[in-house]
């Protein structure tokens, strides 16, 4: 059924346990769902909330493109092979996030093998922006190569698929497809309501700007700094990633 009139879900048949982990931040949390929400508004300051009872949830942002949640069983692989054609899938958890929602990821991985789907990952923590901000580059160009590779569409996902994911999809969108960062950003929430940290992203954007000494700080920068990149600017960042592993 869809939650959003672009947004799949896909139904989970395995019912929610309610163990505690102590790395959540909510007091006396009544089911992993609800702790992981009080976190999250907590931490992103945003109204959005996951429901990973009612199982994986993704948004086609692109032809190319598809950013969601996490797939919690294998048979979620076999729906984005059969349903979406998803070749690549880019995962932004942490073991702890795996973890936390008791994700079989070896079952998940062979799934991938089986099918001939690319399974990669680049792990970001969970509310972080800074973690987010320094692991987007290496996200972001593996992200970059599995499109250009053109052999099926790309599946990125964190957890929920609020933050991390998104955030990856959106500087993608910023730095390879010659648009600047409002508009991405906007795109992409447009299609898949979601509070992704778009300083994060102007972050990363600076760190890949050109070694300068006399560089001025990007905490002193104005909140619009590095929400737009002139050519010359976009091909001097993305330079960097000629370095970068792919996965």
């Amino acid at each position: 059924m869809k939650s959003m009139s672009n947004t799949i879900m896909v139904s989970s048949k395995t019912p929610s346990r309610s163990s505690k982990v102590s790395c959540m931040l909510s007091e006396n949390p009544t089911t992993k769902m609800e702790e992981y929400n009080i976190a999250m508004k907590k931490m992103m300051r945003n109204p959005y909330e996951d429901h990973h009872d009612l199982g994986m949830n993704y948004t086609l942002i692109t032809d190319k493109l598809i950013v969601g949640s996490q797939p919690q069983k294998p048979e979620d692989i076999d729906h984005l092979k059969r349903e979406e054609d998803v070749a690549y899938i880019l995962n932004l958890q942490q073991d702890r996030d795996i973890e936390y929602w008791e994700i079989d990821l070896k079952s998940i991985i062979k799934r991938c093998r089986d099918l001939e789907i690319r399974h990669m990952r680049r792990p970001a923590r969970d509310f972080d922006p800074d973690s987010l901000r320094s692991g987007l580059p290496k996200a972001v160009s593996s992200l970059e190569w599995a499109i250009s590779e053109g052999k099926g569409k790309v599946y990125v996902h964190c957890t929920a698929g609020l933050e991390r994911a998104p955030a990856v999809a959106i500087a993608y969108m910023f730095w390879f497809c010659d648009i600047d960062l409002n508009t991405a950003y906007n795109r992409l929430t447009s299609k898949r309501p979601c509070g992704p940290n778009k300083s994060a992203i102007r972050g990363a954007t600076y760190d890949l700007a050109e070694n300068d000494p006399w560089k001025e700080p990007f905490e002193n920068l104005p909140g619009h700094a590095f929400e737009g990149i002139s050519n010359w600017e976009r091909k001097l960042g993305n330079e960097p990633f000629e370095n970068l592993p792919m996965c």
